[in-house]
């Protein structure tokens, strides 16, 4: 007679699903995220320890901690107290100049314009061209004897202007030639913006008797909140980091009128050999990026 033994299966462990594919996601973000350690966080932690330290200008070699020191010499600079004072006209006004002009471009691109694929062309054109390129062209259009802004104003009985040799008018000229270079990428931001949004809400709209500004201010404005303040943000980074264009068309003249951190810390660090200030104001710059990055956001969100 046999006896039979009954065993006993175990099931199988098997792993979750999303065990291997969340292996498979970090081997696929691990190198951006090492060229971002190395090429974006480690900078700035170098850059915050040499704004600690005092550097020999002849071998660049480290004298050691000074702590704040070279903060107080920023503060105790008129020089950068005119450069801060530049960067954040800097920024408002490449807001106040390219935020509508973006708004305004993409609702044309996004219409059904005739000739809405040539203005998509000139204005990618634009963003798609070399700043040191740019950069000349446009100097070469603000000249005061052969440049075509100058050219225009005389055919109309106006005196030529100083765009880049004046005070008062060479920061704006920076700004104007910067927008015209940076607004193509502001421009693509809304449109993406725009095509999300539902026609059905416009088309409800057009039958209640709504108007198209009435559209835009309570449909199409509201849906891109979100748009607004990505565009805000590229273009507050964009404002501050300025630097081809007053290195090539006013090197930070006339008078500090155009001299912006990012200049002031070209000079401190390349001409004056003071790596620790020039430290430092990097480091400023990116408080004052953050700031004004948070300011944006708060103000963004309680209007939402």
């Amino acid at each position: 007679m046999t006896i039979g033994v009954r065993h006993r299966v175990r099931p199988v462990a098997r792993r979750p699903a999303w065990e291997g594919s969340s292996r498979a996601g970090w081997l696929l973000v691990t190198p951006l995220l090492v060229g971002l350690g190395l090429f974006q966080f480690y900078p700035i932690v170098v850059a915050g320890w040499q704004s600690l330290q005092s550097f020999n200008p002849f071998t660049g070699a480290s004298r050691g901690y000074v702590g704040l020191a070279n903060y107080s010499a920023l503060l105790d600079d008129p020089q950068f107290v005119a450069a801060l004072r530049n960067t954040v006209l800097y920024i408002v006004l490449t807001l106040v100049v390219e935020i509508p002009l973006a708004l305004g471009l993409a609702q044309l691109i996004n219409s059904r314009l005739p000739a809405r694929g040539l203005l998509r062309i000139m204005v990618i054109a634009g963003l798609a061209a070399s700043e040191t390129v740019a950069v000349l062209v446009w100097n070469q259009l603000y000249d005061p004897t052969h440049g075509l802004f100058n050219s225009a104003l005389r055919m109309v009985g106006l005196d030529a202007q100083p765009f880049l040799t004046s005070p008062s008018q060479a920061l704006l000229a920076i700004v104007v030639m910067s927008a015209w270079k940076n607004v193509g990428l502001a421009v693509l931001i809304f449109l993406a913006g725009l095509q999300n949004v539902p026609p059905e809400l416009h088309e409800a709209a057009s039958l209640d008797g709504a108007g198209p500004v009435r559209r835009f201010r309570a449909i199409t404005l509201p849906l891109l909140r979100r748009y607004v303040l990505v565009a805000l943000f590229v273009s507050t980074i964009s404002g501050t980091r300025i630097f081809t264009p007053v290195n090539l068309m006013t090197q930070g003249g006339p008078d500090d009128a155009t001299t912006n951190l990012t200049y002031y810390a070209y000079q401190q660090a390349f001409q004056y050999s003071s790596h620790g200030v020039a430290a430092a104001t990097t480091v400023c710059m990116l408080v004052l990026v953050c700031v004004v990055a948070l300011i944006q956001g708060v103000a963004l969100r309680e209007k939402t």
